[in-house]
């Protein structure tokens, strides 16, 4: 079998995190690299894809890859104008974008979020061969290589997509930024990650606190951990953690977590697992 792995690199959700109490499971924003054979794909360009994208550089080896955003909130997209591979010429990418609901393309949107007075540096010097690519929800995306994507329409203002990337026969679902409704199992949704090896997820709340935060967007664990047993995924990874959980509270959530579904994890700064 190829290797079909994720790699962490930031998951905290809206701002990153106070470095100092949060040494353990990291400060980054979103954002996940799959390795799929030799093909290298960014899961969101928060913080975390800056650090990654310098290992990238590093090494030397890697010099084509793709961009999957799930949406432009400046949590998930702050990170690109600090990627070093966009700015060498030897390099191609492909970046990505389908939550767009008011007809903005993708190449619009990185050319509205990077521009002065906001930022000084435009899309005009990345020296990198860059294809722009738009989508629409539930377009699947054939990456090549055996490498397939599908998309859903995620719960979360402004837009956002859920992705499930199958290599060799084995799935990956990444559904971070989205809304349930509380008592309610969304069944399209269930279909959607049913059989995957792992299940990335917003848990950016508890049940508990869930109604005071009604409309801003986000989930619970408890409901990655439901939609995990009803569609028979074995692995939870939750994701998207708010600025205030430090290191003890998440190592606290992931005990917890295990008591429940015993392939439960919490996502952290350097975290890999083989999918």
């Amino acid at each position: 079998m190829s290797r079909f792995e994720l790699t962490v690199w930031g998951a905290r959700g809206s701002i990153p995190a106070p470095a100092a109490a949060n040494t353990r499971y990291g400060s980054d924003t979103s954002c996940i690299e799959l390795r799929c054979g030799e093909r290298v794909i960014f899961l969101d360009a928060g913080t975390g894809i800056v650090a990654a994208g310098r290992k990238l550089y590093e090494e030397k080896l890697v010099n084509d890859f793709d961009v999957l955003l799930t949406h432009c909130h400046f949590d998930h997209v702050m990170g690109l104008p600090f990627l070093i591979p966009l700015y060498k010429d030897h390099v191609s990418a492909r970046i990505f974008a389908g939550h767009l609901l008011d007809g903005t393309t993708c190449r619009h949107m990185v050319n509205r979020f990077m521009c002065p007075p906001y930022f000084p540096v435009t899309p005009k010097q990345f020296a990198a061969k860059i294809d722009y690519r738009n989508f629409r929800p539930p377009d699947a995306i054939d990456l090549g290589d055996g490498i397939l994507v599908k998309t859903f329409r995620l719960n979360h203002p402004n837009g956002a997509v859920g992705y499930r990337i199958e290599f060799e026969g084995r799935a990956l679902c990444y559904i971070t930024d989205t809304e349930h409704l509380a008592g309610e199992i969304d069944e399209a949704l269930v279909s959607f990650i049913a059989g995957a090896e792992v299940m990335i997820y917003d848990s950016t709340y508890t049940d508990e606190e869930f109604a005071r935060f009604v409309g801003f967007g986000h989930s619970t664990w408890q409901q990655g951990v439901r939609l995990c047993q009803a569609a028979g995924v074995t692995r939870f990874v939750a994701f998207h953690h708010d600025v205030s959980r430090t290191d003890g509270w998440l190592e606290a959530l992931e005990a917890e977590m295990r008591d429940v579904l015993p392939g439960a994890c919490v996502a952290r700064t350097g975290l890999t697992l083989t999918v």
